[in-house]
């Protein structure tokens, strides 16, 4: 069966990293299906060339429509800030979506995790959700791959405010930071081969650095005038706590669980059945830095 004979069904496919996947299915000459509550702004975000399907993980019959008749689906969904709301997308939309998969007949499902993810690390509400969210997964019968990738590039971005790039905790543990076209070329190889059924992939990019270094990196090349100025987590939760921004108490959350929690696994297995990440973090900076015009 080849690329052109099977559909590929993304949820969360308008996301930071359900988008790149989706449209790297799409070149890999899959049919790709989505599944979305608002259908004109995903097919203006994406373009032509997909099947969307209008709902969301909370309609089971929408679901369930948007499964039949697939091969695989992908699962990129984004849980917080509360401890409910990451239960509900990171667990329960996932169990509910791989139960349904089961029953459908569907070939395997992917989930985007993270490489902290452990019975060790399930410290925070969005660790242990993710935690019961794989385990749902595992014990639906449903073939799966899941990837535990580390931070990506992409996020970097999200720490700028005016003209200063928050380090947001005590960030000492390197980082394999990775692309996200890099990332969605591995998920979309994983449809073209049996050897990643059943496994836990860890994904990481080429090079290794801090928070930190990532941030010095990206802003001399991005916005050479950006400071990159620390914050503690304890006083970005004070601030969250006392203007009542829960995402600021839940970034507070999150970062002192990286502070406490580096890169553990290997990526050799992933490197070898996928093919290894190449994009550098100045590569992917200078790509998205408008050069100079030679006049």
């Amino acid at each position: 069966m080849t690329n052109s004979d099977k559909t590929i069904l993304v949820i969360g496919g308008t996301g930071m990293l359900g988008k790149p996947v989706a449209q790297q299915l799409k070149a890999d000459g899959f049919n790709v299906r989505l599944l979305a509550r608002n259908t004109e702004k995903a097919q203006k975000l994406l373009g032509d060339g997909y099947e969307i399907i209008k709902g969301d993980v909370d309609d089971p019959a929408a679901l369930r429509s948007a499964l039949t008749g697939v091969d695989g689906v992908h699962i990129s969904l984004k849980g917080g800030p509360t401890e409910a709301d990451f239960d509900h997308m990171d667990h329960l939309a996932v169990r509910d979506i791989a139960q349904a998969a089961k029953e459908l007949g569907v070939g395997r499902v992917t989930l985007i995790s993270a490489y902290a993810v452990s019975k060790e690390k399930a410290d925070t509400p969005e660790s242990r959700s993710k935690l019961k969210g794989e385990a749902a997964l595992k014990s639906s019968g449903v073939p799966y791959t899941i990837f535990r990738a580390s931070w990506f590039m992409e996020t970097l971005p999200m720490f700028v405010q005016g003209k200063s790039m928050s380090l947001i905790g005590n960030q000492i543990h390197p980082l394999h930071w990775i692309a996200a076209e890099d990332y969605a070329r591995m998920v979309s190889k994983s449809y073209q081969s049996d050897e990643t059924l059943n496994k836990e992939l860890y994904i990481f990019g080429p090079e290794a650095y801090t928070m930190g270094e990532a941030m010095k990196i990206y802003a001399s090349i991005a916005a050479p005038d950006l400071k990159v100025s620390p914050v503690s987590t304890r006083m970005l939760a004070i601030l969250g706590t006392l203007t009542f921004n829960t995402e600021w108490k839940s970034t507070a959350t999150l970062m002192g669980h990286y502070e406490r929690h580096g890169e553990d696994g290997s990526p050799e297995e992933a490197d070898r059945l996928l093919g290894r990440p190449t994009t550098t973090l100045k590569e992917w900076c200078n790509k998205r830095t408008p050069q100079p015009v030679n006049s």
